[in-house]
């Protein structure tokens, strides 16, 4: 079986979003009015997002595939997790686990989900932690440098993403705290003082006034950088 290559998942990521930038690029160069230039705003940073959990679901799967001894663990446990002392033995004695050296990647998204989905993480934590049950230590050392400031990012455009999805109550809520994280300072992101009610607005501001890129800009940015680092 040919195994996935992380950095071909990489590099397709990195050519997605490169893309996507030039794509916003164009439309707003046509745009003459302010409110189609927040939905523009808005529209990209729904399709980025999708695109980053695509990108880590297959990078996920792909180091799982290049290397499965962790995951093979992760099996173990998995298998035993339920079972009485009783049972173990039975299952040890006429049934013992055998490692698997290589799983295609079909497999693995089944035995993550039974419908066999798109791996997902709710946020950079939840990455952090999922990656360690299934990851070798030789592909999960990117994920782990993940610094405060990259997960702080992380977070925000997942709270973005979930609140022009779904502009609920319980996202407005997420996304204010996602904003107000202390280690964006510095970054451009950060608000603090006045929520956020319109994530187009805020995404098509300038991060730096009076100069500076529009926040989605940067954001995409910090998403191939994150990506490559990863």
């Amino acid at each position: 079986m040919r195994t996935m290559d992380p950095a071909l998942v990489r590099a397709s990521f990195d050519a997605q979003i490169t893309d996507a930038t030039n794509f916003y690029h164009t439309v707003k160069a046509s745009l003459s009015s302010a409110a189609d230039v927040t939905r523009l705003s808005a529209l990209t940073m729904i399709s980025a997002a999708t695109l980053w959990e695509s990108f880590l679901s297959d990078l996920v799967v792909a180091y799982i595939n290049r290397d499965p001894s962790q995951f093979a663990v992760h099996l173990q446990h998995a298998l035993n997790e339920d079972l009485s002392d009783k049972q173990k033995q039975i299952v040890n004695r006429y049934a013992p686990y055998k490692a698997p050296t290589s799983i295609d990647r079909g497999t693995i998204l089944s035995l993550l989900d039974d419908n066999g989905n798109n791996i997902t993480f709710s946020n950079a934590q939840t990455l952090k932690k999922g990656a360690k049950r299934w990851i070798s230590a030789a592909n999960i050392v990117g994920i782990n440098a993940l610094t405060g400031q990259q997960i702080a990012i992380i977070n925000l455009w997942i709270s973005l993403r979930n609140h022009i999805a779904h502009d609920s109550e319980r996202s407005r809520s997420a996304l204010q705290i996602a904003v107000s994280h202390g280690a964006l300072h510095g970054t451009g992101l950060h608000r603090a003082q006045n929520a956020i009610h319109t994530p187009g607005v805020y995404l098509k501001s300038k991060h730096r006034q009076p100069v500076g890129n529009p926040r989605i800009e940067e954001i995409l940015r910090h998403m191939q950088q994150i990506a490559a680092a990863i």
